[in-house]
């Protein structure tokens, strides 16, 4: 005989709930998945980031500091390799210079000369493809750097030296340097070459970087300050040489340079991945409180024959868990698939190695306590307030009531309505059933409120971004920079750019780096100074307007003043308008005055000296590094043309170019790597979006199956199909619309935090605060599109629904 397993009866009510309404089950593991997915996408992308980045920072044998100077000789780097607390230490040398890209462009770009690649130590240059070490006249191409160059291995790439000659250099290989800021952030291109090479560029044979490693007993953890002190000592080595040092970069140990950008992009996702999860849930008791009223009489029968409350609350559970399990089986392998693509994007854009697709035990049992006990805590309250429903209570429910008006809510919704009678019924009703079941509408409007407040919060912290790079931008009132190789005398450089047709004014600076020492004492040197750059504009100067925020900006009776910008009062909090101020410059100790204190934004530490004064300071009187070029035009295009012209002409003129700067090219750079943030923002923000969409048409599903009766009345009246769906589609505008309401309220407050919260962990300031009015626009559109759609489906079963079928309703 042929034995059965017979599933006992709740049980199978379980598997009959869950197959037999095919609809409510999608729309539950759908709202379950929706918050998983985005918790263990954001988890699985965090520990990729970690295992990806740090393998690749790694293998690179990164330096603990870095030292820029103008060029020496490598002796100098023996002499830095051989002070105590040093364990490594190489030489390299950079060249500025102009590529010409495959697409027609010139554009600046970096080229490396190291030693000996064959023995490298630090921040190690490891090949990819092609020949290696570079040949004479050879240049490998850094890998970040082939989507901005349009280039490919075999090619060749014209450059144009600092003295304006054209160099026509074969690309053999492709080269991956993980210490090197990629070029989507710096707006450069790589590539290596051989010392040999550089007498082809015009460049002499010498070196303008050092690259330390200390010893591991010198440090105490991730405490950049032992390095610091070691550097300042490496520093004060160059200059006994007769060197000019600009900048030391200390990088955390341990850490990738860009690390702090990463964790705040992985911080910010995190919190709107848990506002997903926590969104899901919400949506998740409204639909099983759907399922509790739909199914009221059939708890009361089973309540008659003997059930009782605790063997309810498990079956209604166990169908909890059900959905969760089925949650979990879609969203744990697409949040590894998702954070893969993220993993990828990113390795893209940081310029890492990509390990591949992962899904760690740990964010399974995440995703596992996502997708099955906070659903399960979630569904408690409503379950057992459900379960607890007397037999008579539920024999006795019929679909209608709660239609008198009952709290001063409702009798307000009634008295406005009064007002208002042109409206139809329809509409009406509409209104009034809105706010019929205020605990329902409160989950509603707290779902698609905090996705609203977090959409348009999003839209104002790019605004304020942007308003942020606008402010620092307009720091600088010219068009063009140029920077020299070396100094030339002003008067020079200004006649030679004079002569460009479309320039309306020039301006040259002096121009130094120095240091900020606590005081004369020789011991100062080995302390806490820090680096900064020293700008030596002419006092009335019209290409600068920094914003004084104590003091006063530079007058033409100053000799030794300053002004120096708030960057620079982070690291020298002793400095303060009318004390003295003491920068080491070279060889040169030099006493200021502080006259004034200038807002720092996106400019790093600068200071501010009379041109006159610090360029006879520093030996170099009349003397100029750049020169800063207002144009006639304000079209960007002919901006950028301008700038190709003054190069080339100023070439020409034996002044040997560094760099040129656009200053809206430079603008549009750095907009594109505040769109990277936006963009991760506002893929989070939509999962918000659609959580909210999911929880408005369970809100109207709901409403359908506890209005069927009062549907059989309005269609035993003669009430249209057109008439009882609009009934629903209104509801779920007024829902959509209040939502908004409540939205820009609380965006207002929410979105001055983030903007705060992205400035600090993005820029270590605050963002110029910029609320977006197009966001506001946006989301309202939205919300009414959103609320459309998810009341399509339950308008539709609320208007085909006859007289037969809701008179039959159990």
């Amino acid at each position: 005989m042929n034995r059965y397993y017979v599933l006992p009866p709740r049980w199978s009510k379980v598997v009959a709930d869950i197959w037999g309404n095919k609809l409510r089950t999608l729309l539950v593991v759908l709202s379950i998945t929706v918050g998983v997915f985005a918790v263990g996408m954001v988890y699985s992308a965090y520990l990729m980031f970690d295992r990806d980045l740090t393998r690749s920072w790694a293998s690179a044998a990164p330096a603990s500091a870095s030292l820029y100077a103008d060029p020496f000789e490598e002796e100098l780097v023996e002499s830095i390799r051989s002070r105590r607390g040093v364990k490594e230490a190489e030489g390299r040398r950079n060249v500025d210079l102009r590529v010409h890209t495959a697409g027609g462009e010139w554009r600046q770009m970096f080229l490396t000369a190291i030693p000996d690649y064959n023995r490298q130590k630090v921040n190690i240059v490891r090949p990819q493809t092609g020949a290696w070490p570079p040949g004479d006249g050879d240049v490998l191409l850094e890998r970040s750097s082939l989507t901005e160059l349009g280039m490919a291995e075999g090619g060749t790439i014209q450059v144009e030296t600092a003295a304006g000659h054209k160099r026509v250099l074969k690309v053999t290989g492709i080269v991956y340097d993980p210490s090197q800021i990629p070029s989507m952030f710096s707006g450069r291109s790589y590539g290596y070459i051989s010392m040999n090479t550089l007498e082809k560029l015009d460049e002499e044979r010498r070196l303008d970087q050092v690259n330390f490693v200390v010893e591991p007993q010198v440090l105490t953890g991730k405490d950049t300050a032992p390095i610091e002190s070691i550097g300042r000592r490496a520093w004060s080595k160059l200059e006994q040489g007769d060197t000019t040092v600009f900048w030391l970069q200390v990088n955390k140990p341990g850490e990738h340079q860009l690390q702090s950008i990463i964790n705040a992009l992985i911080m910010l996702l995190t919190v709107l991945g848990v506002l997903s999860l926590l969104l899901g849930t919400f949506l998740l008791v409204n639909t099983v409180s759907a399922i509790i009223t739909q199914q009221v009489r059939q708890v009361g029968i089973m309540k008659a024959i003997g059930a009782r409350r605790d063997q309810l609350l498990r079956m209604y559970l166990t169908m909890v868990g059900a959905y969760g399990i089925l949650a979990l089986g879609v969203a744990a392998p697409l949040g590894a698939l998702a954070a893969d693509a993220v993993t990828g994007f990113m390795a893209l854009v940081f310029n890492f190695d990509s390990g591949g697709v992962e899904l760690p035990l740990q964010v399974l049992l995440v995703e596992a306590a996502a997708a099955i006990g906070v659903p399960l805590m979630a569904a408690v309250w409503p379950v057992w307030r459900g379960t607890g429903i007397t037999v008579r209570e539920a024999v006795s429910d019929f679909g209608l009531g709660g239609m008198a008006a009952k709290g001063q809510m409702d009798r307000a919704v009634d008295v406005v309505l009064l007002r208002f009678q042109s409206l139809s019924r329809p509409v009406r009703l509409s209104l009034r059933n809105t706010f019929r079941r205020k605990w329902r509408l409160g989950l509603t409007l707290l779902t698609l409120t905090i996705a609203g407040t977090v959409f348009m919060s999003v839209f104002s912290t790019r605004a304020s971004l942007y308003s942020t790079l606008d402010d620092a931008l307009d720091y600088f009132r010219y068009d063009i920079s140029v920077g020299f190789m070396q100094s030339y005398q002003a008067s020079r450089i200004e006649q030679a750019v004079l002569q460009v047709p479309g320039v309306k004014a020039a301006e040259s600076w002096g121009f130094t780096s120095g240091r900020v020492l606590r005081d004369n004492r020789k011991e100062s040197e080995d302390e806490a100074s820090k680096n900064v750059f020293v700008l030596a504009p002419p006092v009335t100067t019209g290409m600068i307007q920094p914003k004084i925020v104590a003091g006063r900006w530079l007058v033409a009776a100053d000799d030794n003043a300053l002004v120096v910008n708030t960057e620079v009062l982070k690291d020298n909090p002793h400095l303060r308008v009318g004390g003295t101020a003491v920068l080491k410059a070279g060889t040169r100790r030099l006493s200021f005055t502080v006259v004034g204190i200038a807002k720092s934004t996106l400019t790093g530490p600068l200071v501010y000296a009379p041109y006159g004064w610090l360029t006879g300071a520093i030996g170099d009187a009349g003397g100029a590094r750049s020169v800063q070029v207002v144009a006639w035009s304000a079209e960007e295009k002919e901006q950028s043309a301008l700038a190709r012209k003054l190069e080339e002409h100023l070439k020409k003129n034996s002044l040997r170019v560094q760099n040129v700067d656009v200053t809206w090219e430079q603008k549009q750079r750095i907009r594109s790597q505040f769109d990277i943030l936006t963009a991760f923002l506002l893929m989070m923000a939509v999962l918000l979006a659609v959580v909210g969409a999911l929880g408005l048409m369970g809100t109207m599903g709901i409403n359908v199956l506890e209005r069927t009766r009062e549907i059989g009345v309005m269609r035993a009246i003669g009430a249209s199909s057109w008439a009882i769906a609009q009934v629903f589609v209104v509801e779920a505008l007024c829902i959509g619309v209040l939502s908004w309401l409540l939205g820009v309220l609380l965006a207002l407050p929410v979105a001055a935090v983030l903007s705060y919260q992205v400035g600090m962990l993005f820029l270590q300031s605050p963002l110029s605060f910029s609320f977006s009015f197009l966001g506001v626009a946006i989301w309202l559109v939205l919300s009414v599109l959103l609320s459309v759609l998810a009341c399509l489906l339950p308008a539709r079963n609320a208007a085909r629904l006859s007289v037969r079928e809701v008179l039959s309703y159990e």
